[in-house]
């Protein structure tokens, strides 16, 4: 059984087109667990006419205090695997505003039989970007964007995100490995990004990375999420009037790296634990230091725009 777990908050506009998208999908073997971060618009009633429709198949809670983005998908994912459906052996994530392909599922769970085994795995995909009214824009976010999503090693994981979250999904036993980490007496997540980054993290470190060709999920760009289309000198110029922010983000990455040296240190084969240790040293590193480690380590972003930008920024 796949367990969908959504996160939501104020997403009355579009959430109905999404469920609907998922109910329409080839794989029939799923539930779906919508988890309410305090919506205050009229979601709760939209999802609550689907659970009287499909009691059987959807699942809705509404959290008790507001959690965030990327805590309310790692809380749904405990309380899933723990009480809601301790029976899962896969795990996707959704987002309120998107569409998902009719074999979207179906894709994903061959590509996961494919490459798991006993191991800790995820899958990701492309999307097409479109505009509110899912007319598409790009048919490939990765294009757009110029993400370079053939570079899955730990190394550039720790410094770039390449997974789009309602994308991905993973199996039993990354989850069994996050959630064993938790139950060790570690704190959880203070300085994890996001949710499919986290896990992504936890994939390439711990077991394989695959990718499912094409895209999976109309992914809707509206008000300030709109992406694509910079040049070499709007990239530049803006990263230049936002170096503060930048820097503060690379810093968050290295943070990132630390937390998840505590979780799964003592589980990453030698090699992945020592690139996440040196990804770590990068903070104490003076300014000739970090850049020798960034290119002996190949610590790098897609593209050379990126990586140029990188390596006067850091």
């Amino acid at each position: 059984m796949i367990a969908i777990i959504m996160g939501v908050y104020n997403g009355e506009k579009y959430i109905k087109e999404q469920i609907g998208s998922i109910i329409a999908g080839d794989c029939k073997d799923w539930k779906l667990f919508i988890f309410d971060d305090g919506s205050k618009d009229n979601t709760e009633n939209i999802v609550k006419e689907f659970v009287r429709s499909y009691p059987d198949k959807i699942y809705f809670e509404k959290n008790r205090e507001n959690l965030g983005a990327a805590g309310n998908f790692f809380n749904g994912t405990k309380r899933v695997k723990a009480e809601l459906a301790p029976e899962a052996e896969y795990f996707c994530f959704s987002d309120q505003d998107d569409v998902w392909v009719k074999d979207k599922l179906s894709r994903s769970l061959a590509k996961m039989k494919e490459i798991e085994g006993r191991r800790p795995a995820l899958v990701f995909s492309d999307v097409a970007i479109t505009d509110k009214n899912l007319k598409v824009t790009a048919d490939s976010y990765f294009k757009a964007e110029k993400v370079d999503n053939t570079k899955l090693g730990l190394n550039y994981l720790l410094m770039e995100n390449k997974f789009i979250g309602g994308t991905i999904m993973v199996n039993k036993a990354l989850v069994d490995a996050e959630l064993k980490a938790e139950e060790n007496g570690l704190l959880p997540h203070k300085k994890a990004k996001m949710h499919d980054w986290w896990f992504g993290l936890i994939a390439a470190g711990l077991g394989r990375v695959g990718e499912v060709k094409g895209f999976t999920e109309y992914y809707r760009q509206h008000g300030g999420n709109v992406v694509g289309g910079e040049t070499f000198g709007s990239y530049f110029i803006s990263r230049i009037s936002k170096l503060k922010e930048i820097r503060q983000r690379i810093y968050q990455n290295i943070e990132q790296a630390e937390e998840f040296l505590l979780y799964f240190g003592d589980s990453l084969p030698p090699d992945k634990k020592r690139i996440t240790k040196e990804f770590v040293k990068l903070k104490d590193r003076g300014f000739i230091g970090r850049r020798v480690s960034l290119i002996k380590n190949r610590f790098f972003k897609s593209g050379f725009i990126r990586n140029i930008a990188l390596l006067i920024f850091i």
